[in-house]
């Protein structure tokens, strides 16, 4: 079976999936590294995007850093220090075995669960932009 054009319109919450992402990132390289047409369709619509929410106040600038996402509970020790995550053991006083529950502190002394996700920064995989020259050739398909 066969998706037809329709199909394979998403909206944008749809777009994100099950992510709780609150930001679209998108690399320059990338987006320069696509037809013109294609370049001059994205800025248009970008454009666009703020034009209508030009009376909405937003941030000056944005610090993106590229990252793996890892729960804090499978971090080494040398990635909590990285990220400044403090482990402790105290006892679990839920039960009446000699069981140590493990807690996480972030670098503010907020406290965190083993399961939650943070970013363990790395180096940024796609080529810097350089004043416009860094080219990737697109592989397009329909």
């Amino acid at each position: 079976m066969t998706e037809t054009a329709a199909e394979k319109l998403k909206d944008i919450h749809t777009s994100f999936g099950l992510s709780y992402a609150n930001y679209l990132v998108l690399p320059r390289t990338l987006l320069q590294s696509m037809p013109e047409e294609w370049q001059h369709r994205f800025v248009s619509m970008v454009d666009e995007l703020q034009a209508a929410f030009r009376h909405v106040e937003q941030a000056q600038c944005y610090d993106v850093i590229p990252g793996v996402e890892r729960e804090v509970g499978e971090l080494t020790d040398a990635e909590r220090e990285q990220l400044g995550i403090v482990c402790t053991q105290r006892p679990n006083l839920d039960d009446d075995q000699d069981d140590r529950e493990t807690l996480y502190r972030d670098r503010h002394g907020d406290e965190m669960e083993g399961w939650e996700r943070v970013v363990l920064p790395t180096p940024d995989p796609v080529p810097h932009y350089n004043r416009g020259r860094t080219r990737i050739e697109p592989r397009i398909s329909r």
